[in-house]
């Protein structure tokens, strides 16, 4: 009997010890999957250069890309892009009609974009306090410059690109919390009735291989969930080559928050330039978007991405102490290809902010004093 009592506890161990096994595996599996769904699809494939970890969708969590140059598996960066181009009319000019200005004009210094300046006086702290770059307004005779404000930031929108011009925000410790990232990408409701409000599939990643890129980044909106929501309206989105978004972009959005963090605030200004961007998929002009009616509309693919920003420690009277030893003026215009990051970080896209201007036409902080504003936007930043 008590021979038999022994081998039944054995069989009994043995039994417990498989079905252990069994719910760990089972765990590791659902942990694998989830991991594998999370991070874009990945999949692995042999080239001459070894390893390469290659994403079939927008990872939902993205990382940091490996560097190649530390060994191991490495990121897909720069493959031969394809002849596939996509047509599309080109896009129209972003220069206000001056016929549509109701306010009272104050004339601006910059005589490439308007004979008038949309600025008539803006809170401190707010996107536009020291200009409005493109002269801007709530107008819908103005569908490639309408002006719209948000607590969270302001954007001139254009409706032939179906993306921002550009897109402001002020940036300082206020408007940084715990708030969790929303992932809640949607069209904009408060665009003006009739307009195309483009939706989170109207990328097609998996065709054209572009991210959905926040110009306004979530992360330097999360004082509260609502907030951080704001940013994943898709006005605030241009597609952006992984390469960029996920690298070059991040690790500067990462720069301005650090500034932050060190005492400063910052007024910032970033949007799209040009035509013709490069994803692993190919290089394209546009991405169409195909209606249920049979219309088309084409969404522009910038072939570069540049933001403007002027930093200064935290305080009040902000236009009354800033000039250039108090002030920090930085430009960046990074091209919108795959790969550009191998040869380093975001530095090697300094620019000054009179040559950004001199490309877009915009003229940037227009209500500075003429002095202190020349001496900023012609400087470049050096780290």
């Amino acid at each position: 009997m008590a021979k038999k009592t022994k081998k039944s506890s054995k069989r009994k161990a043995k039994s417990n010890s498989k079905k252990t096994l069994s719910v760990i595996l089972t765990i590791l599996v659902i942990i694998l999957f989830a991991s594998w769904y999370l991070f874009g699809k990945p999949y692995l494939v042999q080239d001459e250069q070894g390893l390469m970890l290659v994403m079939t969708e927008e990872p939902i969590i993205n990382l940091e890309k490996t560097d190649s140059s530390a060994g191991g598996l490495r990121q897909a960066q720069e493959p031969q892009p394809s002849e596939e181009k996509t047509s599309a009319p080109e896009p129209k000019s972003v220069v206000p009609k001056a016929e549509s200005v109701v306010p009272e004009p104050v004339e601006g210094r910059n005589k490439n974009i308007s004979s008038v300046s949309a600025d008539l006086g803006h809170a401190e702290d707010s996107p536009l306090f020291f200009g409005n770059p493109s002269d801007a307004f709530t107008d819908t005779k103005l569908d490639t410059n309408y002006l719209m404000v948000k607590p969270q930031f302001t954007l001139s929108y254009n409706t032939s690109t179906l993306c921002p011009n550009w897109v402001a925000w002020h940036l300082d410790s206020v408007n940084m919390g715990d708030a969790d990232r929303s992932d809640d990408f949607r069209p904009d409701t408060e665009l003006p009735q009739g307009w195309y409000g483009v939706k989170k599939a109207d990328y097609q990643y998996n065709k054209y291989g572009f991210d959905r890129g926040h110009v306004c980044p979530s992360a330097d909106r999360t004082a509260t969930k609502d907030d951080n929501s704001m940013t994943f309206l898709m006005t605030n989105m241009v597609p952006q080559t992984p390469d960029n978004n996920r690298v070059i972009w991040m690790h500067f959005e990462n720069f301005e928050r650090e500034l932050v963090k060190e005492g400063n605030e910052v007024y910032i200004i970033a949007g799209p330039y040009g035509t013709g961007g490069t994803s692993p998929k190919g290089t394209f002009d546009n991405i169409p978007i195909q209606l249920k009616s049979g219309e088309t509309f084409y969404m522009n693919v910038p072939a570069y991405t540049w933001k403007v920003l002027i930093a200064l420690p935290t305080g009040e009277g902000d236009l009354d102490r800033l000039d250039q030893t108090y002030a920090t003026a930085i430009a960046i215009n990074v091209p919108n290809k795959t790969g550009m990051q191998k040869t380093g970080d975001w530095e090697q896209f300094l620019c000054s902010i009179d040559e950004i201007e001199a490309m877009t036409g915009y003229d940037f902080f227009e209500l500075l004093p003429d002095d202190i504003e020349d001496a900023l936007e012609a400087s470049v930043y050096e780290r």
